[in-house]
């Protein structure tokens, strides 16, 4: 059976055909590269299952729907493409609307969206968005509405809620699974910077910038309506299961740089979170939610916290940590996290207890946290470690048993036969990659790790970005006509 599928997608992508789209092309031509069309939503309309539609330099209508499968639109090799709509015309809901799985979006800056720039939408599985800038939204830059296996990276997520800022974030996944968002700049967010929420299961958000947002960097997860849960798959409604948020620099957050509610068997590892709970909440903020109804009280279950950098500004009177009350049951594992509080010491709330303003002992004694440190990081302005940091070396090694480090390191992510249509796979039991990309040790070498998202020594990304790369990095691979999503 699986050599007869196998056959059917290899037939589907030797049969695939190719449109062009050009500022100077005509609707009624063939779509060749030497007689494209004129509009995104003719080449949409001529396409089949599988094709690709490639995009020459310019500006182009957005507002369209992808409503066939395998389709791939991509800005041809070296030429900047932009799609646009305006965000305050309620017609028009969405910049680019995927309802179809297996879809992928490279290379192209979108704007606009009464709504949401981009859109997967329920029942839609596979789907890959790289080397694309987001912006400009009504409200959320991307949403994703019960897809699965979704995969974001290298792309530059900003300023959305342009319309309507109370409830507008960078990535808005409800219910969707194995979400993978990766490599990206997320800034000028007006609420929660991205968030698997409404009981994701598997997702991971990985070597990020997110930097600048009114509400949460990182949210795993925040409350959603009743009606949006998988109940057979997440009887418990917890807001989300076995979601990971490691390798990220969180900056400049005016509530928690992550937030944990309801979440079961959450991951923070190795996040380097700078200026976090400016106004509100704390460095990472633990939490419970009463959902009402059949769900009532959900508290998160059996989280870990390892090897995490938290340093609160000057200005902050919010604590580092902050364990609300009825937020967690279950094994909670804090380790090696280091703390500092620019020009006092770190603050940390244990409500369960109506513990406030405990310093790093009284913390250490009620969490049972191990190895926890405090003190000035040594970060230098690229938010990485320079050379005399007390946190080198002082992190838990998580490398996967007996891994070696390679050039390319375990990162979670999807076989080499799923790529091409952003599919995920379970994440590996270690990682052993940071921020930059750049190998970690592996358990056979038996040295520590350095807490935070980088591990010094490696050349350091700039961060932010340069301006005319897109996401953290430069892509290592071609976004053009030979580009395969790999």
């Amino acid at each position: 059976m699986k050599t007869l599928v196998l056959l059917c997608a290899l037939c589907g992508t030797l049969n695939a055909a190719e449109f062009f789209v050009s500022t100077t092309g005509n609707d009624g031509a063939s779509g060749s590269k030497a007689a494209p069309l004129l509009t995104l939503g003719k080449a949409l309309e001529r396409a089949g299952a599988g094709d690709t539609i490639y995009l020459r330099e310019g500006n182009y209508a957005g507002g369209q729907t992808v409503a066939k499968e395998r389709i791939t639109i991509a800005a041809w090799e070296g030429e900047k493409v932009c799609l646009k709509v305006p965000n305050d015309n309620e017609r028009i809901g969405n910049c680019l609307w995927f309802t179809a799985s297996g879809g992928t979006l490279r290379g192209i800056d979108l704007e606009g969206g009464y709504y949401y720039v981009l859109k997967f939408e329920l029942g839609v599985v596979g789907g890959l968005v790289e080397d694309c800038r987001l912006h400009g939204s009504g409200r959320d830059c991307v949403k994703i509405a019960g897809a699965d296996r979704i995969t974001i990276r290298r792309c530059e997520i900003f300023d959305s809620g342009q319309r309507d800022n109370s409830n507008a974030e960078g990535i808005d996944n409800v219910n969707g699974d194995e979400m993978l968002v990766q490599d990206c700049y997320i800034h000028d967010i007006a609420t929660c910077g991205v968030y698997p929420k409404g009981g994701s299961i598997g997702s991971i958000i990985e070597r990020c910038l997110i930097m600048r947002c009114n509400q949460a960097g990182i949210s795993m997860a925040q409350s959603s309506g009743l009606q949006f849960y998988d109940t057979k798959a997440n009887p418990e409604y917890y807001s989300c299961r076995d979601c990971v948020a490691r390798n990220n620099i969180i900056v400049d957050i005016k509530g928690s740089g992550i937030d944990l509610e309801s979440a079961l068997r959450p991951r923070v590892y190795n996040n380097t979170i700078v200026n976090a709970g400016q106004t509100m909440r704390g460095g990472i903020r633990v939490s419970g939610n009463n959902k009402g109804g059949e769900a009532g009280l959900v508290k998160c279950r059996d989280a870990v916290i390892c090897n995490n950098i938290i340093v609160m500004g000057a200005d902050s009177k919010r604590p580092a940590v902050m364990m609300g009350k009825d937020s967690h049951e279950g094994s909670l594992t804090f380790s090696n996290n280091h703390y500092h509080k620019v020009g006092g010491k770190a603050l940390f709330w244990w409500e369960p207890t109506g513990a406030y303003g405990l310093d790093l002992a009284g913390w250490v004694k009620l969490s049972g946290e191990s190895e926890a440190s405090e003190g000035d990081p040594g970060l230098d302005e690229r938010w990485h470690l320079q050379k005399d940091s007390p946190c080198i070396g002082k992190a838990k090694n998580l490398a996967p048993p007996d891994a070696e480090p390679k050039d390319k390191p375990a990162t979670g992510k999807r076989k080499p036969e799923d790529k091409a249509e952003g599919n995920t796979a379970e994440p590996s039991p270690g990682f052993m990659d940071d921020y930059d990309g750049q190998p970690r040790p592996g358990t056979r070498e038996r040295k520590p790790w350095d807490q935070g998202a980088d591990q010094f020594g490696a050349d350091a990304l700039p961060t932010p970005p340069a301006k005319d790369t897109v996401g953290t990095r430069p892509k290592t691979e071609k976004s053009g006509k030979k580009a395969t999503g790999r």
